[in-house]
């Protein structure tokens, strides 16, 4: 097992040198594993009350001294009875020993692999978080492009954020051997960077630095940082420069940027909003600054999906010009080659235009785990499943606590028919927040693919909730369910979303189709087609609408949103 557990190789005669009291403390584990002492220290305290009790019932019938004699001698020859009972009938724990041969199973991680926690905004007003986050994941950005070496991507490294971790615990979190932490402290126009590089197994401080920076200076403060990385990391062996940077930009259009991340990266209608303004300033700003724009192509992209009253034919215009004016100004940028297969996927239904974006953006960042996301999404959506879940993998495995990431896994795995594997994934999701509403809808759509109905009507209930229904309308879901059983919450579900303002038509359509009214589910399905909703995507693959499979007019929206005949 070598490093993973701690212990040097054995000698060359295949025999170790063992400490002289090693018997000794090897007995002495044994006797913990077996619980004698716990057993022994609960028998002294069963003795001790039998012979309270024999003294005071001596006292009260005048027994004679030979009773108390006698129960003492029984009692003393109860000791090593005790202890034998406890060794050969109290084996160790089946759970404990599962434990601790999982943990001795779990390999080392790679020496070249480094996680970028967050810096820590130290600024007198504590209003420097989204440039302490953004310098971070930069850097992440920056490391990613770097061959050979393994980086978690921002949302696994930011899950430890203001929780009460150790590095160490960290490290075992993202399966990484060093870990890179830092502050920032702003001033004006200065700042200070304060950064440390750990080696999780033994806590060593490998390298620190500060840096003492104008903000014109950022991008060098950057590149000075991740050099000294690499260097503390022996990975000029390997690549002896790192990529290139970006042209500069100012500082102003760099802060602009940064903000915009920071409420992109929060994933709600409100909060895309604010980072298109963002964006939009950093771009006045700095009309040259490439990622800007793809910043605003992202949030065109997923606005619609979040904001039920955008549709989407309103914002693919604006997010196809922003990411093609990227891709203009740097056609290597791998963020833009993303941004537009994203548009090419879920806005266009260009699914062949997608695909070669999103190998473009693999091939010039391919440490980076969005793009082989999305990618294994289109794949799995047009029905190449097995490629499509490798990719959806690999994405799981460079950002393994990210919940997004996790959880197009468990969408695809629904979708490929993998109910069981789907239901697992899932669950391990539920792990990274149970308040992650979206999962318990997923959740929901298993169990009913799988006739778990009463399993599938909880779920959904509990994701409405989440989702903010009052107490009541929760429960008049389950109310549905237990009177009306499976049909009768269909028929529930129905009335309550087609009397909202702005239903959406993709879940009325599933509605019905799950209950059989095949005319008046592909009706709303055209309404969906008509908005050009990004959720059509699923169409060709999603066990929703298996009961629409065999009309010609299911084949023929099909064929309308580029996924062919089912």
């Amino acid at each position: 097992m070598g490093d993973a557990t701690g212990l040097k190789a054995a000698p060359a005669n295949g025999h170790r040198t063992l400490p002289r009291h090693s018997a000794a403390l090897q007995l002495w584990h044994r006797v913990k594993e077996h619980r004698v002492v716990q057993w022994l220290l609960a028998y002294a305290a069963f003795s001790y009350a039998c012979l309270h009790s024999m003294e005071m019932l001596s006292d009260t019938f005048d027994w004679p001294v030979i009773t108390m004699r006698l129960t003492s001698d029984a009692l003393m020859f109860g000791f090593p009875v005790t202890a034998i009972l406890a060794w050969y009938f109290h084996t160790p724990h089946d759970a404990e020993a599962a434990l601790a041969a999982a943990a001795l199973a779990v390999p080392a991680p790679p020496f070249k692999s480094i996680a970028v926690l967050p810096f820590v905004d130290m600024s007198e007003l504590k209003d420097q978080e989204y440039f302490s986050d953004g310098l971070a994941e930069e850097l992440i950005s920056l490391l990613t492009k770097i061959p050979d070496l393994r980086i978690p991507a921002r949302t696994s490294s930011f899950y430890f954020k203001g929780k009460q971790a150790t590095i160490a615990e960290i490290a075992r979190g993202l399966n990484v051997a060093h870990v890179l932490e830092g502050s920032v402290r702003k001033a004006g126009n200065t700042v200070r960077i304060t950064v440390q590089l750990i080696q999780a197994d033994n806590g060593y401080h490998l390298w620190s630095e500060n840096y003492d920076r104008k903000l014109d200076d950022i991008f060098e403060v950057q590149g000075e940082i991740a050099g000294a990385v690499v260097h503390a990391l022996k990975l000029t062996l390997l690549n002896d420069q790192l990529p290139a940077r970006p042209t500069a930009v100012n500082a102003e259009a760099y802060q602009l940027y940064l903000r915009g991340r920071f409420h992109w990266n929060q994933r709600s209608a409100t909060d895309f909003r604010s980072a298109i303004k963002f964006f939009e300033q950093a771009i006045a700003s700095d009309p040259g600054y490439a990622l800007a724009y793809c910043g605003l192509a992202d949030c065109y992209s997923l606005l619609p999906i979040y904001d039920r009253r955008i549709s989407a034919s309103e914002m693919t215009p604006q997010a196809k010009r922003a990411a093609l004016k990227a891709l203009e100004m740097d056609d290597g940028l791998a963020e833009a080659h993303a941004s537009l297969g994203l548009i090419h996927g879920i806005l266009d239904y260009d699914w062949a235009t997608a695909a070669r974006h999103f190998q473009r953006a693999i091939e010039l960042n391919p440490n980076a785990p969005t793009p082989h996301q999305w990618y294994g999404t289109v794949l799995v959506n047009t029905g190449v499943l097995e490629q499509g879940l490798a990719e959806l993998r690999r994405a799981v495995e460079s950002d393994p606590l990210s919940q997004a990431a996790n959880l197009a896994l468990g969408i695809s795995l629904n979708c490929s028919r993998r109910f069981d594997e789907a239901l697992a994934q899932l669950h391990k999701t539920l792990e990274l927040g149970k308040d992650f509403a979206d999962t318990h809808y997923f959740l929901y759509e298993v169990y009913a693919n799988q006739g778990q109905y009463r399993e599938a009507v909880d779920a959904y209930a509990h994701q409405k909730g989440l989702d903010g229904e009052n107490p009541a309308a929760v429960q008049a879901i389950k109310d549905a369910f237990a009177t009306g059983t499976w049909p009768g919450f269909l028929r529930h579900r129905i009335a309550v979303t087609e009397a909202q303002l702005q239903p959406i038509p993709e879940e009325v359509a599933a509605f019905h189709a799950r209950l059989g009214d095949v005319d008046i589910a592909l009706a709303w399905l055209e309404k969906s087609y008509a908005r050009r909703s990004p959720r059509l995507a699923l169409l060709k693959v999603d066990p929703r609408y298996d009961n629409l499979r065999a009309d010609p007019r299911f084949a023929d929206l099909l064929g309308r949103v580029g996924l062919g005949a089912s």
